[in-house]
């Protein structure tokens, strides 16, 4: 799977601004449809100021990160949340260039709850940024 910064540019609007206070779903795609083969999405959750979620193609592999928006720029950055080597790979995902999708499937479910499953597992292991996992994360 090319990484999530190789998804290309179309310039559109997010769909709803960020929230801070509670946890807020989000799924964007390189076209307007869900679930479409060969294109690229990038759902993620976001609490506080700590986003989670995974960047993928349909019926393929997907990759977890752990990051932050900023409303700003409209951009997520942040890690892979991998194999979590020493030397961990960055995410830059530049939201402004995807389509907004309200939608989720029960496969962006799955995959969030995996991927925040992953940051719970990993937290000792992640950036000291990120290492407070929000409490919510636990429960799930």
């Amino acid at each position: 799977m090319a990484s999530a910064q190789a998804l290309p540019s179309q310039s559109v609007q997010p769909n709803q601004p960020m929230v801070e206070t509670s946890d807020e779903s989000y799924l964007y795609g390189q076209v307007k449809q869900p679930n479409q083969l060969q294109q690229g999405y990038v759902v993620f959750e976001q609490f506080g100021d700590t986003v989670v979620g995974a960047s993928y193609y349909p019926r393929s592999e997907f990759r977890c990160f752990i990051g932050n928006f900023n409303s700003k720029s409209e951009a997520l950055s942040g890690v892979m949340l991998a194999a979590m080597q020493t030397e961990q790979a960055t995410v830059n995902i530049d939201l402004s260039s995807l389509h907004p999708i309200n939608t989720l499937s029960q496969n962006d479910q799955r995959l969030l709850a995996t991927c925040k499953q992953v940051a719970v597992n990993r937290q000792d292991q992640l950036p000291a940024q990120w290492q407070s996992v929000p409490s919510a994360w636990l429960q799930q």
